[in-house]
């Protein structure tokens, strides 16, 4: 199973059609006390929507995750929320461990319209990796780990204050689909005339097809996109920031560390370090 930037790419054109999997990895069994586990496991799976929110860290490896509106591409260190009764698909790449809370929906009210991502703070994996010391009996019975878990929930509402991140918008319209095809194969080069013309369109047209289908410029897709293989490619140990800059289409290391730091609030080495420190790999 592949999971990177290119397959989420390919993802977005085509039509999400939500679908519940006969088989769960990443399930409560419904609506019951909070509880989490950790799993390194090949997920793919899908759900017409759990009774439980979910929290996901994602410790290493990769996690794609697919809704209505478009879909997120999470790397090691960050976090996902999925609401419950959200319809959703899950697919991670091999090897990848991840961190699940499943939270009861009435601890915390949830402050976005579906999944939201963030980079998790020091604070939120160690509270992750304490949740998943209690066990399922102990948070039933109550009293001090149950209040940590509504602690957990409630924390959430300030964690994922941060714009969306890590998200690619679905794309319904064939001349949209073409550009973003494009895009999946030219992603270090992608001029908008360039771009255009594989959609069979003018560069104004597609323009106007991307304010009206995505809400959003071609130029503002195309920097998500990149910044996502960014993150992606800065996951890895021992990528230099110059490698990333070129594959993901800066002539320069500074052209590449100012887009970088005007989304993210720091340079790619800070955010290579912060990971490090927090003993990601």
């Amino acid at each position: 199973m592949s999971v990177s930037t290119r397959d989420r790419l390919e993802r977005v054109t085509k039509p999400f059609r939500p679908d519940a999997s006969s088989r769960r990895l990443l399930a409560a069994p419904g609506a019951g006390a909070p509880f989490a586990e950790t799993v390194t496991v090949d997920v793919c799976e899908a759900s017409l929507g759990d009774k439980m929110h979910k929290l996901i860290l994602v410790e290493t490896g990769l996690l794609d995750v697919e809704g209505a509106s478009g879909g997120w591409l999470i790397v090691a260190g960050h976090l996902i929320f999925v609401p419950a009764d959200r319809a959703f698909r899950m697919r991670s790449a091999p090897g990848t461990t991840l961190h699940v809370a499943h939270l009861d929906p009435s601890d915390a009210t949830w402050i976005h319209h579906g999944c939201w991502t963030t980079a998790a703070t020091s604070l939120a994996r160690e509270m992750l990796l304490q949740a998943v010391r209690w066990s399922p009996a102990e948070v039933a019975e109550g009293g001090t780990a149950r209040l940590f878990f509504r602690t957990l929930s409630g924390l959430c509402v300030q964690w994922f204050t941060n714009t969306r991140m890590l998200w690619l918008p679905a794309v319904q319209s064939d001349p949209m689909r073409r550009a973003v095809l494009y895009l999946q194969d030219h992603l270090g080069d992608a001029p908008l005339d360039d771009v255009a013309a594989a959609a069979g369109l003018s560069g104004r047209t597609l323009q106007r097809h991307c304010r009206a289908e995505i809400g959003m410029v071609w130029r503002d897709l195309l920097r998500e996109a990149r910044m996502m293989r960014a993150l992606e490619l800065l996951a890895v140990r021992r990528t230099l920031v110059g490698d990333v800059a070129r594959q993901v289409g800066f002539s320069t290391s500074a052209a590449f560390t100012t887009a970088f730091v005007k989304r993210f609030g720091m340079t790619p080495t800070d955010y290579v370090s912060r990971r490090y420190a927090a003993s990601w790999s």
